[in-house]
């Protein structure tokens, strides 16, 4: 009997040998900047096949000192993880099984939500900004509003829901500042703060609130919701389905959106743009070569000391045309938009990003806002170069 448990602690004991003499199965990931610009907070994105046949499903992401990195497996089989990349900087990451000590749970800054007790408003923020789609509820209910709604924020946590709760339940209104930012941005039925739509015989085609609304993700890198929007009348097609797929990333002040139709039989004109309100009827930017467009929002009650609302569209392809577009009669405040115009032709997608920051959130002024969307242009040309072996 002794023998036999010497022999057993002796099998145990090789084995263990073993394992500790074999090395832990990892892939290594080197990113280089192209640009000689920094990019902070970047994401790195890869393909999650390609690292999954060598270390599994379950991964750590390492810097090369060994630091566990903030990752998520998206919904479509992506890893992220994000970190500063210097001018023309050359970093090398591990992805491998994890041990105990890898393990770093991240803050999840970017979430997505459907508030049923609020007109079915779909919310999401990051740790910039946030943002609101209204739903079917409202629509049913006579509401008219079509385009981006814009949450500011001055800090980098989620407060959203939070502010929905205080709204309905603590008499504390959304529509003022009480330490992390408001809702006092209007949208009316416009393009809001940088809605598409397509135009038909000259009439844009206003979308209004979604019908559907699937949140794909939430964080703690991306949120990403698919918004399948109401059958509407575009020229002789009486059922076209506009669908969209919206991101929003971490560190990041703009939205990639990625825009189809279903039930196009031609080519349509489709613009995207931002609304311009009476209070700063001069204060957007056209960018003369077509890489964005800016706006200056001073909010609905400029004597209350909101701040201004800085609203941008990238469009990473050059449009057909830019320009200011006013409206046939005020509508409200509103009264016109500065657009970009593409031709969409059936089952192409669309893809632009929109967002919006703010003066009292970190965004430093209307120069500081318009070098922010010509860089972003620029990273979205010269993306990070990623390697995995």
């Amino acid at each position: 009997m002794k023998n036999s448990v010497i022999r057993s602690l002796f099998v145990v004991a090789v084995s263990c040998l073993g394992v500790l003499s074999c090395s832990t199965p990892s892939v290594t990931v080197t990113v280089y900047n192209p640009i000689a610009k920094p990019r902070p907070a970047e994401i790195v994105e890869i393909d999650a096949p390609s690292v999954f046949g060598r270390v599994g499903d379950d991964f750590v992401v390492t810097d090369e000192a060994g630091r566990p990195m903030v990752a998520q497996l998206t919904y479509d089989n992506k890893i992220l993880f994000s970190d500063d990349f210097g001018p023309l900087e050359t970093r090398k990451f591990l992805i491998h099984r994890p041990k105990p000590s890898d393990r770093q749970a991240g803050d999840t800054v970017c979430v997505g939500m459907i508030r049923h007790d609020k007109q079915d408003d779909f919310a999401w923020e990051n740790d910039r900004g946030g943002y609101r789609l209204y739903g079917p509820s409202y629509r049913r209910e006579g509401g008219n509003v079509s385009g981006y709604d814009i949450w500011t924020k001055s800090v980098d946590y989620p407060v959203l829901a939070a502010r929905y709760d205080d709204h309905e339940f603590c008499n504390a209104s959304y529509h003022k500042d009480h330490g992390s930012g408001m809702d006092v941005y209007t949208v009316g039925r416009t393009l809001g703060a940088g809605m598409n739509a397509l135009v038909a015989d000259g009439e844009t085609a206003y979308p209004c609130a979604y019908r559907e609304c699937d949140i794909l993700e939430s964080g703690p890198l991306r949120m990403t919701a698919r918004i399948t929007c109401y059958p509407e009348l575009i020229g002789t097609d009486s059922c076209v389905v506009e669908t969209r797929t919206i991101s929003l990333d971490r560190g990041s002040w703009l939205n990639k959106t990625e825009v189809s139709y279903e039930g196009l039989s031609r080519r349509h004109q489709l613009i995207n743009g931002i609304v311009v309100h009476r209070q700063n009827t001069r204060g957007y930017v056209k960018d003369p070569e077509g890489r964005y467009l800016a706006y200056a929002d001073l909010t609905d009650n400029t004597d209350r000391g909101n701040g201004i609302i800085f609203i941008g569209v990238v469009n990473p392809s050059r449009p057909d045309s830019v320009g200011y577009s006013p409206l046939e009669a005020p509508l409200g405040d509103a009264v016109g938009h500065v657009l970009t115009h593409t031709s969409y032709n059936p089952g192409d997608t669309y893809t632009y990003y929109w967002g919006a920051g703010w003066s009292k959130g970190g965004v430093r002024g209307m120069r500081a806002w318009c070098d922010y969307l010509a860089d972003f242009h620029e990273r979205l040309g010269h993306p990070l170069e990623v390697t995995v072996k």
